[in-house]
């Protein structure tokens, strides 16, 4: 729950020095607002392939869900207690998750994890890269654990290293 709650500031903190403060207020106010239609669900990531492994198709689950706003079916697709309707709304708000993809995967015997291409902020010029953690179930489903923003190509890095120090026999897969 506190990671949650992190993340939502971190994102905010970033977010804040991000707008253009010598710009008009009409000017702003038409670059703060998110557009007005929703986003393509066909794009938010890309639609599944064929052979889409069961981790890969969670994760892409859970950002249509949050994209949609559909935080009900998000939770469900996550550890219960883990993730939070608040912290889920933080991530629409801040992201365009239309425009992530999937730039790799790697999957353990208990724990596996998603990373998603660097995403742009809806406001200003911010990016980050997000890194999903699941854990399979007692009945062989895979749940969202955490979702962790990462804003820099060497937060990437640093995550990997630590996931394979949990889960050193992950194997890469295709995302």
């Amino acid at each position: 729950m506190h990671r949650s709650l992190y993340v939502v500031l971190i994102v905010a903190l970033l977010l804040c020095g991000c707008t253009r403060k010598e710009a008009p207020p009409e000017t702003e106010t038409a670059e703060v607002q998110p557009p007005s239609r929703p986003p393509a669900e066909s794009n938010v990531p890309a639609p599944p392939a064929e052979s889409e492994h069961p981790i890969v198709a969670v994760v892409r689950e859970f950002l249509k869900a949050v994209a949609a706003g559909n935080y009900s079916r998000a939770l469900s697709l996550s550890v219960p207690g883990e993730l939070t309707q608040q912290g889920l709304a933080g991530m629409r708000e801040a992201f365009q998750w239309d425009q992530a993809t999937f730039t790799q995967a790697w999957l353990g015997a208990e724990q596996s994890a998603v990373i998603t291409n660097f995403i742009p902020a809806r406001q200003g010029t911010a990016t980050a890269a997000w890194a999903f953690n699941l854990v399979a179930t007692e009945d062989g489903r895979w749940l969202v654990r955490l979702s962790d923003m990462l804003p820099n190509q060497q937060m990437v890095e640093d995550y990997l290293a630590a996931f394979h120090e949990v889960a050193p026999n992950a194997k890469s897969i295709e995302p």
